[in-house]
């Protein structure tokens, strides 16, 4: 009976308040087994110093959301502690200094999630893992030092730290994880020591104040949206070894002025380059054999593309708003194309649809106001009206005996001849009624 109660009594010290050195503040410490973890503060003090060892065994852990909502403003932890569970100090909105254990490997998820007034911490050498969200919504964060001892940074990690305007990743860092810089507006500079293999999904996403980050040789993937609205990005070279530049990467980074692609890239996806503005120096990469919807809408300073013979389809909207481009160089090996693909492109004053274009698509190139000249071989056998919707007047280059003659006699178009078609246009019939497209108004304007 004696050692039950001896036991027991064990167990309620070990759950009881405790008041550590220099304060009238307690925390609540849980022994579990050969050492012991802090799972709760109760105290009232604004500055709390953990114990090293309680009941003789050592402190091991700050639990999870041990410190969860409290306000306290400075943290000093001992040599023992190895680990911040996850929301250890989650919303701790006061707390502005971190003294770190030396002894610590694991920062858990959400573990200073929330701590609005840090604006800086050292991690110790000895930390192997920022985890997911670890200090994501610390918006005084103006610097952290990590280690070079780490290798793993969760996703989301500093997500929206508004204040952070440098990062160094050590050499253990292969991936930047999902969301990891996710709204860091104020980030100015990215230096990566490490061979980084792998920028995931919206890395840098609204990073507005990042200008420049030399993307790594070692690099072979580029997640979606990994740049997007990065508005002060002035120029990137994407690295040998990437295939895909995926959806939305470089959406809205309005300063982007020059892209170099690898000849490895074969497909862009849709609204990769949308809303770049600036972009004047780009080639597509010769393999391309896929190109997304709105991939290059609003880059209004392009002044010229050409189409790489291995690709056969221009998407929906691809180049729709470039109002600089002066210039399209078509192959004759492209057979589809999609609605809008070149609309409002107003300072286009010549083009010349590519012979295995047989269908002009709706609005294809409809408010290019400029347009003087357009050539239509004689195999196009269907134009819309709303193909050159919004064009005014221009002379229309056909063949003599085709459709695009038969279509620019119907239109009121200046026609001229350049040649004899192969197959005599017969019947004005080519499957395409108004009704069927709504016409332009029921589109409504650009047709997405």
């Amino acid at each position: 009976m004696k050692k039950l109660l001896f036991a027991a009594a064990l167990i309620v010290a070990a759950l009881c308040l405790f008041s550590c050195k220099g304060g009238t503040f307690g925390v609540r410490i849980e022994v579990r087994g050969d050492t012991a973890a802090v799972v709760k503060y109760v105290g009232e003090s604004a500055k709390v110093t953990v114990t090293d060892y309680y009941d003789g065994v050592p402190v091991t852990e700050i639990a999870d959301n041990a410190f969860l909502d409290e306000f306290i403003e400075s943290i000093t932890l001992p040599n023992t502690i190895t680990r911040i569970g996850e929301g250890g100090f989650l919303n701790c909105k006061s707390l502005t200094e971190v003294n770190l254990s030396p002894g610590l490997v694991t920062i858990d998820k959400n573990a200073f999630s929330g701590c609005t007034s840090l604006k800086s911490i050292v991690l110790p050498e000895g930390v192997t893992t920022i985890g997911e969200n670890a200090f994501s919504g610390c918006t005084s964060l103006e610097s952290i030092t990590i280690p070079s001892t780490v290798t793993t940074i969760g996703p989301g990690a500093f997500y929206q730290c508004t204040s952070l305007k440098e990062i160094i990743l050590p050499e253990g860092v292969t991936s930047l994880s999902t969301s990891v810089f996710w709204g860091c507006k104020s980030l100015e500079s990215v230096t990566v020591k490490g061979a980084l293999t792998s920028i995931e999904d919206r890395a840098f996403l609204d990073c507005e104040s990042l200008t420049s980050f030399d993307i790594p040789e070692s690099v072979t993937n580029i997640g979606a949206s990994s740049f997007m609205n990065c508005k002060s990005l002035t120029s990137v070279t994407v690295p040998d070894g990437i295939t895909v530049i995926k959806e939305y990467t470089f959406y809205g980074c309005s300063s982007l002025a020059t892209v170099s692609l690898p000849d490895s890239v074969t497909e862009i996806q849709k609204e990769a380059f949308k809303y770049c503005y600036a972009l004047t120096g780009f080639e597509l990469p010769p393999s391309l054999s896929s190109l997304g919807e709105n991939a290059f809408i609003e880059c209004t300073s392009l002044t010229s593309v050409t189409i790489p013979e291995t690709l056969t389809n221009i998407p929906k909207g691809a180049f729709s708003g470039c109002s600089g481009l002066k210039e399209i160089n078509f192959h004759d090996g492209i057979t589809t194309a999609g609605v809008s693909a070149f609309s409002d492109c107003t300072s286009l004053t010549e083009v010349t649809i590519p012979q295995g274009l047989t269908e002009i698509p709706i609005s294809f190139f409809a408010n290019c106001s400029n347009l003087k000249y357009v050539t239509i071989p004689d195999e196009v056998k269907a134009i819309p009206d709303s193909a050159f919707k919004g064009c005014g007047s221009f002379i229309v280059r056909v063949w003599e005996g085709s459709y695009a003659e038969y279509w620019a006699d119907n239109s009121g178009k200046i026609k001229e001849i350049v040649g004899v078609a192969d197959i005599i246009y017969e019947s004005p019939d080519t499957g395409y009624d108004d009704d069927d497209f709504g016409g332009w108004d029921d589109w409504g304007g650009w047709g997405w």
